[in-house]
Formats: C-alpha cells, structure tokens, sequence
C-alpha cells in the first residue's frame, strides 16, 4: 500500500472516531403506538397545535379563532371542550387569526402563533389578548422564508420571558428566534430546509407543522411530510436536526389511515413525562376503516427517550 493510500486511509479512521458520536444524532426510530382516539366534541374541528400546560392538554384550531380548548382523553376517545375564550384585541375584532400553534409560560398566558398575521398573540387564563412584537413576515421574507403557496409560520415555543421559537412551515421551512426583552427587538430566521428523514414521493418539502418543548429543555419539531419528529439542537447560532423517529407505520396502517389522503396530517405535537401526543387533521375526511366516522386522531406514543 503506498503512503499516500495510508495516508488517506488514517484520515478515514480519524473522520470515523470523530464522527462517530455526531453520526448517531442522525439515527431513527419509530415511535410506540398506546392509544389512537378519536377527538370528539360538539362541532367539526381541524386541529392545529398542542401543548402541555400543567397538566392540561391544550389544542388549538385553525378555524376557531375564540377560543383554546382542553383535552380530555377517556378509554374510547379523546373529548374536547373550550377551555378559554379569547377576547380578541381592539385593533383585531375582526381579524382572520387561523392559529397555528400554542405555547405556554407555565403561568396561565398562552402564546398563539396567528398564521393569518404571521404574528404572536398573547392570551391570558382570562381571554384577555393582545399582540406581543411585531409581524414576523418581513423577517422572515428577507431571509427567504414564507415564500412558497401555504407557506407560513406554524409552531410556537416559549423560550423565557419575551423570548420565543416560531417555525416557518415550508418552502422553506426554517425557524425564528424571536427576543423581545430588550429594548429593540430582534428576529433572526433561520433557513433550515434539508431534512434527514426520507419524504414519500409526492409530499410537500421537508416542513415543520408544529414544535415542543420539555422540562428538561429539549427542543422538538414535527415533520408532517415525513410522519417524523425530531430533536432540534443548538448548533452554535443556529439550530440543526438531530433524532428522529417515525410514525409512518401508524398512519399508513389500514386501521388509521384516511381515505384519499396522501399528504402529511400531522399538525399538533406535545409531551409529558411520560408520552408524546400527536394530533391529526384529517379535513374531515372518514377513516378507510369506519367510512362514518369523520373525526381527526389524537395519536398517544410512548415519549421517546
């Protein structure tokens, strides 16, 4: 063997040590169905972001500006009821808001990210609301976020006082960090469109539909093209995607999959201690295995570890 193909083959073996532990970031898994419950309450409901508060699950709807609605789930399904009613701002009394997620602080104030307004809506226990910074839309514009059809923001995570993530869906799909606690604002976008997890042929580009946090700091994202989740890491300024683990094997099982419908569904993520909820919008399509039955899917997994 000459020096130089010993040469190139330590610089493999050095690669290999250093990337060794970087490489398992990437690795995949599939997430362990416990329960798949019908969501059921009084009208028709597209869901579109969840959150633990407490604990309480809470659940946001595209088409229901008034109102956060709590959670339930029972042995057969999964009973929603409005759990705040949203006083809506002066200056919006007769705005589009289509909410796209929902965060919390822990201390009764909800943070709902308005896809029609690109812009964060603070709500209190109470319903009182109001704006909290600016539209997100020419920041993210500039960095090239929010320019394909449907593409908006969709997915909200407080991070500390005045301090939040917001994903952009797709087209590109990215992120934003958004820090009012200063006395100028700042928002940076951040670009985020190469997935790690294989998209099924004729999806939508790799997209971020909601986001997640923990107590113990980890930052999820829901990838609805992909039936995925995944950790999101600190990458010096930035983020990047890191494990993954699928659903794919629940959606496309004939017990749970919805007539016609070959795009992702999956829109609203949340965790507790012990399980990860992923909800479904099914657009009010029935189930290939109940043709009467029209309701979305609360899906409960055991929490990834």
């Amino acid at each position: 063997m000459s020096k130089k193909s010993i040469g190139m083959l330590g610089w493999g073996l050095a690669m290999t040590m250093f990337l060794g532990p970087t490489l398992k970031l990437w690795a995949q898994g599939k997430l362990e169905l416990k329960m798949a419950l019908p969501l059921d309450g009084p009208e028709f409901i597209q869901p579109s972001g969840l959150v633990m508060a407490g604990k309480d699950l809470l659940m946001v709807a595209g088409d229901h500006d008034g109102s956060i609605f709590q959670v339930t789930l029972q042995a057969d399904k999964a009973v929603y009821k409005e759990w705040v009613t949203i006083k809506r701002p002066k200056d919006s009394e007769t705005a589009k808001f289509a909410f796209r997620g929902i965060a919390s602080d822990g201390k009764n104030n909800f943070f709902l990210i308005s896809g029609a307004a690109c812009r964060i809506l603070k709500v209190e226990s109470g319903g009182h609301s109001e704006w909290t910074g600016p539209s997100l839309l020419d920041a993210g514009v500039e960095k090239g976020l929010f320019a394909g059809e449907n593409s908006g923001a969709e997915g909200i995570l407080y991070l500390g006082p005045q301090k939040y993530l917001v994903a952009a869906s797709r087209e590109p799909r990215g992120l934003l960090v958004v820090d009012l606690s200063r006395s100028k604002s700042t928002i940076k976008p951040i670009l985020m469109d190469n997935s790690k997890h294989p998209i099924p042929k004729g999806r939508h580009k790799p997209d971020f539909t909601d986001l997640a946090n923990t107590d113990k700091n980890q930052l999820w994202a829901l990838e609805s093209a992909a039936d995925a989740i995944c950790l999101l890491k600190h990458n010096g300024d930035g983020f990047e995607v890191g494990e993954y683990w699928s659903y794919s094997h629940v959606t496309e099982d004939s017990k749970y999959r919805y007539k016609g419908l070959k795009m992702g569904l999956g829109r609203g993520i949340a965790l507790d201690s012990q399980y990860l909820y992923l909800v479904l919008d099914n657009k009010g399509v029935s189930r290939e295995a109940d043709p009467v039955d029209k309701r979305p899917l609360l899906l409960v997994f055991t929490r990834p570890r």
